[in-house]
């Protein structure tokens, strides 16, 4: 299904696809393509169907080159416009982050600015040995909002956060793996090919367990107290039918079937 903002979403197999395409200008983001990513992502976050999704590029054109340039004097000059835009650019990505399925940046080429945050606010990212990074804030004379600094905090961690906002250097995707921004990095060639594999092992997990997982990691994120109606929530897991059918499955020495119930 591709949307007139520019996105598409592909479903096969538990796995969504969302592929950003706008290969005329490296794939940065619009306004209409925050919006639709954003409803996007919340209509494939309340399918239980789903076992992962995957953000990429498309075309060729790399991960993304942040916020399309071209309609900043349109959409974000001034206090009240540049606001707007921050909203939206973070119900975008905290659609992400609440989505209850596990969700992979798959980076390669070109991913700088909103694109690079947009990949943080993912569950974990995996570039290809071409990814390059950048966040240009400092170039432009522009800020980024808190909910975008909160994300990149949470990731890079303070001290690697200044470096790289500062000094608003590009660097390459070792230098990404070693300050903890992506997991793996593997050879372009491979790229696809390792994509798919992480997404298969994900989607062949017990739902339940998954969702779980990722909910309860959100909560220890965020800090606070856990209730104990939270803290209860953890075992749950062990009245379900994905529980039974793992359980089996390990002692018949087969394959489960999870069903997500």
């Amino acid at each position: 299904m591709m949307t007139d903002a520019g996105l598409i979403a592909d479903i096969a197999g538990g796995i969504a696809t969302v592929t950003i395409r706008q290969p005329e200008r490296k794939n940065a983001l619009t306004k209409p393509m925050w919006a639709e990513l954003s409803r996007m992502i919340a209509d494939l976050g309340a399918r239980d169907d789903l076992r992962c999704i995957v953000i990429r590029g498309g075309d060729g054109a790399g991960f993304g080159a942040g916020a399309d340039i071209h309609e900043f004097v349109r959409e974000r000059r001034g206090f009240n416009k540049a606001r707007d835009y921050g909203l939206l650019h973070a119900e975008a990505l905290q659609n992400i982050q609440s989505c209850m399925h596990p969700v992979i940046a798959a980076i390669d080429g070109v991913c700088v600015g909103a694109s690079l945050v947009l990949a943080a606010a993912c569950d974990f990212r995996i570039a290809a040995d071409d990814a390059r990074f950048m966040m240009p804030p400092m170039k432009l004379g522009a800020t980024l909002g808190y909910p975008e600094l909160q994300i990149l905090l949470d990731v890079l961690g303070r001290a690697t956060l200044m470096e790289v906002l500062f000094e608003g250097q590009m660097f390459d995707a070792s230098r990404a793996l070693q300050v903890g921004l992506v997991s793996q990095v593997v050879p372009l060639a491979d790229f696809d090919t390792e994509i798919e594999n992480v997404s298969l092992r994900i989607a062949r997990g017990a739902p339940i367990s998954q969702r779980m997982h990722k909910k309860m990691i959100n909560r220890l994120t965020e800090g606070g107290t856990i209730s104990s109606r939270e803290f209860d929530e953890a075992y749950l897991a062990f009245d379900s039918d994905d529980f039974e059918e793992g359980y089996s499955a390990f002692l018949e020495k087969r394959k489960p079937v999870f069903q997500g119930r």
